[in-house]
């Protein structure tokens, strides 16, 4: 046990790693057989909710104003609540698969591909997506025809609530009738079928760490996306995709400034951007890395910060935007290799690309990794728990891009080999 009331890594003496799961090779671009599915274009069926008879009311009081009571002196000592029926919470029908391992803190994302349902602290959850959080596509080509879009479709509706930040700018191209989503937890697959371009299908896999019998990968905070790009036309495709991430950990946030972007450059090629996120309210800081690997054939550039909203200097994400569709690349930027910090009122992100050539009626494949890094868990008794995944990592915050490495590099069992389609939860 670790002094000042901090708790090591959930483990008791004699506690021992047990992993010998069954794996087989798979092919990242081809979903499994049993699948949830949904199109990309369907808007989903709207939750129906109930309310109480007078009889049903009455029977309730007692309890209700029993449990209001508690809420009050919870509430007055600052203490956060787990179950406040008493607030309406936005219900949607839209999640997919979660990211994250186990007891890692969770990132959900919808089965469009938005970013959403924030629980990397005890007791706080943030419901609504970071829009600046995307996966996105340029393609040309020989003849001279070019594709860009955001993987996700949006309603101009959507956007038009986030005018002051500059992605509004970017091209939301994608409908999604082409498109669909394949869900089997602890992976999901989504594939887009001629968008934006009608010669080029691209596969996104996204797989987490949840393997049966091994407690030390399904512990680590990563998920890996792979892209897998089939080039049907008779031309060559020149492809660069690209990952943004704004650094906030859902809701407000991004805006109370002193956060951080930096590049990273590590072993075997793995290039990507730390965010270093300064969280208020007494919480733990949080690190995110997104990396992705430079081999033969795989062009990777960053951008260490761009500006979507407020008064902090630097690239604007629209000009941001410009330079990958223009360009294909963040090369020719003089970005600057120390930290740059956020204004309070202004929210910062980063981006990590990676281009590549594809051959007619050739396959290319492009792997990124997201990983957090927030050792500690607080909890409104006082006491402060270390995750598990430090016993791997360490305790001291900085092992983000160690993580996203070997998530990319395969040494968390992610990236080519996993349990056969008989496992499911």
């Amino acid at each position: 046990m670790f002094e000042s009331e901090i708790l090591e890594n959930g483990f008791m003496e004699g506690d021992k790693e047990h992993s010998n799961s069954s794996f087989a090779e798979v092919d990242p671009g081809k979903p499994a057989s049993l699948t949830w599915q949904r199109r990309l274009d369907n808007e989903g069926n709207a939750l129906s909710s109930f309310s109480l008879s007078l009889k049903e009311m009455i029977h309730m009081a007692p309890i209700g104003v029993r449990l209001w009571r508690y809420i009050r002196e919870e509430t007055a000592k600052g203490k956060g609540i787990i179950i406040n029926p008493f607030v309406r919470r936005p219900v949607t029908s839209c999640h997919g698969v979660p990211l994250g391992g186990i007891g890692a803190g969770s990132i959900g994302r919808s089965y469009i591909g938005e970013f959403q349902r924030w629980q990397l602290f005890p007791r706080i959850c943030e419901e609504k997506p970071v829009l600046a959080n995307q996966f996105s596509v340029f393609v040309s080509r020989s003849k001279g025809e070019k594709y860009s879009t955001v993987l996700i479709p949006r309603s101009p509706e959507l956007l038009k609530e986030n005018e002051v930040s500059g992605i509004e700018s970017w091209d939301w191209n994608l409908n999604g009738h082409n498109s669909t989503y394949h869900a089997l937890f602890p992976r999901a697959w989504t594939v887009y079928e001629g968008e934006p371009d009608p010669d080029l299908k691209i596969v996104c896999r996204q797989i987490s760490p949840f393997i049966p019998h091994n407690y030390k990968e399904s512990s680590f905070p990563v998920s890996v996306f792979t892209f897998s790009l089939h080039n049907t036309g008779k031309t060559t495709a020149d492809v660069t995709l690209l990952f943004t991430w704004a650094n906030s950990v859902g809701g407000l946030s991004g805006f109370s400034g002193q956060h951080t972007n930096s590049k990273m450059t590590m072993r075997d090629g793995v290039r990507g951007v730390l965010l270093h996120h300064k969280t208020a309210n007494g919480l733990p800081p949080v690190t995110f890395a997104v990396a992705t690997r430079e081999i033969d054939g795989i062009q990777v550039s960053e951008c260490p910060c761009f500006v979507i909203s407020g008064n902090s200097t630097g690239m604007t994400a629209k000009e941001m935007w410009h330079q990958i569709k223009e360009h294909g690349s963040f090369d020719g930027l003089n970005s600057a290799e120390t930290l740059v910090t956020s204004e309070p009122g202004s929210s910062i992100g980063a981006a990590v690309a990676a281009s590549v050539t594809i051959p007619s009626e050739a396959v290319r494949t492009v792997t990124f990794s997201l990983a957090w890094d927030c050792p500690e868990v607080r909890f409104t008794s006082g006491k402060t728990y270390y995750r598990r995944y430090t016993k791997f990592y360490g305790i001291h915050g900085n092992a983000a891009a160690d993580i996203a490495h070997d998530a990319i590099l395969g040494n968390l069992l992610l990236c080519t080999i996993f349990v056969d389609d008989s496992f499911s939860l």
